[in-house]
């Protein structure tokens, strides 16, 4: 399989066609492959109020890339924003069960119709000009990357549907003997280290500029936490301490009863067990006590696996349970990207070369977590392992624009998400697809969001 988008750097731009069509071809057949496995009553209803319903999220793929493909690139019509039943904005995820929504058939011509446009409109174009949306592929990367996102939206909806089991096409057996000596820190220098995305290629506009950022010196985990490590936290009655948690975070803890990562049960317990009798069996039977649903059904809580499904109050009070925080996202991406030998940021936590079976778990093959130690060669110069991949990592940093931030090319994707309401992740999970999977890209939400694919890796001051 060709890599779209590579370049000397590591930058993903693209100036073939062909290239241009693989890549988007690669995604659209993961798209309904992931699909394909669902009931049409599974497409359509909608699992939880955070999530939209699946055939939403179809849709909307078909319309976001119509706009940007097929208007823009074409000039088919005057409009200039999507269909108001696949806005975002004008339609938020708790309408959406009330839309009339077209059925499986549909939406599967409307993609094969949109696609067909698109590919038409690529004909007419020169990937080389000067128009900086054209130039290097630009917004067929920025339509590439937003279905892969789609992709991981549409893995959580799966994860929360109860509705029926999900049998995947295919997939790939991951590491689950440990390999890790948990709990290692690593110490990073202080200074100053280029973060962010560099000119050309494609990056989101919430990744640049590239900027000189200072950080003080401190350290940060070799891996992820794991269920092992978090279940001491459990032990400790870590979710019944309100010193452990700040006062926003206390309060969202008892209101939900919280007592365990999402998705955690006790073993013989009921979907929903009482929150202190669920604790104190599986407390008593230690992490054996413990079954845990996945998209493919329930298995046991492997001690070496990376933690997931736990929230920005959860990760924070567990850092201050072993005397540590979370590190903020300059810290997490200097741990990434920065080679000392060099005095240059890279791509990727290994170097310029793209992402790979063998560097980090990407792109759904397992669809779960690999254990922590499993990707010795995707870690970092500064000696960091599975950055990239599994989980995504809550830092303490709230979402804002760098220095000399420009939205692009369009304000809706990062500006109107500026602010305290939302805390930054970094690295990408095992639902994340390589094409968007980077040191510099960041995603955000809500602290109280259990259902992505998040974990952590604790940082100290030095």
């Amino acid at each position: 399989m060709s890599q779209p988008g590579k370049v000397a750097d590591g930058r993903r731009g693209v100036s073939d066609k062909h290239d241009v069509r693989e890549g988007l071809g690669e995604i659209r057949d993961r798209t309904l492959e992931l699909v394909s496995p669902l009931s049409d009553d599974a497409l359509q209803r909608q699992h939880s109020p955070l999530m939209s319903p699946i055939i939403w999220d179809l849709g909307h793929i078909a319309e976001f890339e119509e706009l940007w493909l097929v208007r823009e690139l074409g000039k088919a019509s005057g409009e200039s924003a999507l269909a108001e039943m696949y806005d975002a904005m004008r339609t938020p995820r708790s309408r959406r069960a009330e839309l009339n929504l077209p059925d499986r058939s549909s939406v599967r011509e409307r993609l094969r119709r949109v696609r067909e446009a698109a590919e038409r409109a690529l004909e007419t174009i020169d990937l080389s000009g000067p128009n900086p949306l054209i130039r290097d592929g630009y917004v067929f990367e920025l339509v590439r990357g937003h279905e892969a996102q789609h992709q991981e939206t549409i893995l959580q909806t799966v994860l929360l549907m109860t509705s029926e089991p999900y049998r995947p096409g295919s997939r790939r057996e991951l590491s689950t003997a440990a390999v890790a000596t948990l709990g290692e820190m690593l110490p990073i220098p202080g200074g100053e280290f280029e973060m962010g995305a560099p000119e050309g290629g494609f990056a989101y506009d919430n990744e640049r500029p590239r900027f000189r950022a200072p950080v003080a010196p401190f350290e940060i985990g070799r891996y992820p936490v794991t269920n092992g490590e978090y279940l001491e936290f459990i032990a400790s009655s870590g979710y019944s301490n309100p010193r452990l948690w700040t006062e926003t975070g206390w309060e969202w803890c008892t209101a939900q009863h919280l007592y365990a990562p999402l998705y955690w049960q006790p073993s013989g317990a009921g979907e929903s067990p009482a929150a202190a009798e669920a604790a104190e069996v599986a407390r008593a039977d230690g992490l054996e006590g413990w079954m845990r649903r996945t998209s493919l059904g329930k298995e046991p809580v492997r001690s070496g696996d990376p933690v997931i499904h736990v929230c920005y109050h959860e990760a924070e009070a567990y850092a201050r349970f072993r005397g540590a925080r979370l590190p903020t996202e300059a810290e997490w991406e200097k741990a990434a990207a920065w080679d000392p030998d060099r005095g240059e940021s890279r791509p990727y936590p290994w170097g310029n070369e793209p992402p790979a079976p063998h560097l980090a778990n990407l792109g759904q093959i397992g669809f779960g977590v690999a254990v922590a130690g499993a990707y010795t060669a995707g870690r970092s110069a500064m000696g960091c392992e599975q950055l990239l991949g599994d989980v995504w990592e809550w830092t303490s940093s709230s979402f804002a624009g760098y220095p000399g931030f420009s939205p692009y090319p369009y304000p809706d994707y990062s500006e109107v998400f500026f602010g305290d309401n939302y805390r930054v992740l970094r690295g990408g999970s095992w639902a994340t697809q390589p094409c968007v999977a980077r040191n510099t890209f960041r995603n955000w939400d809500y602290p109280i969001r259990r259902q992505i694919f998040a974990g952590l890796r604790l940082a100290r001051d030095v």
